[in-house]
C-alpha cells in the first residue's frame, strides 16, 4: 500500500532548502511543499532558465510561490557550494528541513569535475556533504523541541552495498536525519549517459517504475510525518527499512571525504 500525504501540513514556520528541484521527483517535492505554505523555500539551480521554469510551474501548479525562490548553486563546483551556503547564512539566517536530493547517475564513463572529482562521487555525496556541514550550525540555532530540525538525503536501491554513518555526524537533539530511496521512477538522472546504456537503463525502469508524483510523495511522507522521530533511519517508497551496514567501509569514506573537502579548503 503505497504511503499518502495529508492536506493539511503547516510549514509557515519552516524555512527549507531543496536540492535537486528542477527535474524528476525534485520537481514534484517542490510543487507539493510549496503548497503547504513554508515561510520560506529556497531551491538552488544550477542552470538558471530551468530555475525559472521551475518557478513558473510551481506558480502555474498551485500558485503558492510567493515564498519560494531560486538560488544559483552547482554541487559539481564546491566554492559555489559554499558560496551558496554563506549566502544563505548571511541573508536567511534559519534552517529547519533540509533535503539533500540531487543526484546524477553515469556509467562507463569518467568524468571530472573543476574540483578534480569523479562527478557522481561530488554531486552526490561529497556536495551534499559538505552542504550540510556549512549549514549544520544555522540548523542547530533554529531549531527546538516544538520546531525540530530535519535532514533528509535521497538515496537509491544502491544503498544495500553501504550505508551513510549519520552517528558520525555528531547531531545534537532535535534534529532527525532520515535516507530515503523513493522508489524506481523515471527521470533524467542518466541524462550524461551514452545512449546504449540510456536504453537498458530505461528499459529496466520501465519494468519496476512507480508514478513520479508517488516517489515525491516517498520522499516527503517520513520527513513529514509526525511519527517519525526517531534519527538515522532508512525509508524504502515511505516505509522504514533495514539497510544494510557496512560501518568500517562508512567511517572510512567520512574520513576521506572530510579530508577531501580539507584538501580544498573548504571546511
Amino acid at each position: 500500500m503505497p504511503v499518502k500525504l495529508n492536506n493539511n501540513y503547516d510549514l509557515s514556520k519552516h524555512v527549507i532548502i531543496l536540492t535537486g528541484a528542477t527535474d524528476g521527483i525534485g520537481k514534484i517535492v517542490a510543487r507539493i511543499l510549496a503548497g503547504f505554505n513554508p515561510k520560506k523555500l529556497i531551491l538552488p539551480a544550477r542552470n538558471k532558465e530551468k530555475g525559472n521554469n521551475l518557478l513558473e510551474y510551481i506558480k502555474s501548479s498551485n500558485g503558492h510561490a510567493n515564498n519560494v525562490e531560486i538560488w544559483e548553486m552547482d554541487l559539481a563546483d564546491l566554492q559555489s557550494v559554499k558560496s551558496f551556503a554563506n549566502k544563505f547564512i548571511n541573508e536567511i539566517g534559519e534552517l529547519h528541513i533540509l533535503f539533500n536530493n540531487a543526484g546524477i547517475m553515469i556509467n562507463n564513463q569518467v568524468i571530472k569535475t573543476k574540483d578534480n572529482l569523479e562527478i557522481q562521487f561530488q554531486v552526490n555525496h561529497l556536495a551534499p556533504l559538505l552542504l550540510t556541514l556549512l549549514l549544520l550550525d544555522t540548523i542547530k540555532k533554529s531549531v527546538s523541541a516544538e520546531l525540530p530540525g530535519k535532514i533528509a538525503f535521497t538515496s537509491s536501491g544502491t544503498q544495500r552495498y553501504g550505508k551513510i554513518d549519520f552517528d558520525n555526524l555528531n547531531l545534537e537533539k532535535d534534529i532527525t536525519t532520515f535516507l530515503i530511496q523513493p522508489g524506481i521512477i523515471q527521470t533524467n538522472l542518466g541524462h550524461m549517459n551514452s545512449g546504449l546504456s540510456n536504453f537498458l537503463q530505461n528499459l529496466f525502469v520501465k519494468m519496476y517504475e512507480i508514478p513520479a508524483e508517488q516517489g515525491a510523495i516517498n520522499v516527503l511522507y517520513p520527513v513529514l510525518s509526525p511519527e517519525n522521530k526517531e534519527t538515522g533511519k532508512y525509508y524504502h517508497e515511505g516505509i522504514e527499512k533495514e539497510p544494510n551496514e557496512i560501518v568500517e567501509v562508512m567511517k572510512r569514506l567520512w574520513n576521506v571525504s572530510e579530508q577531501i573537502l580539507k584538501d580544498h579548503e573548504m571546511i
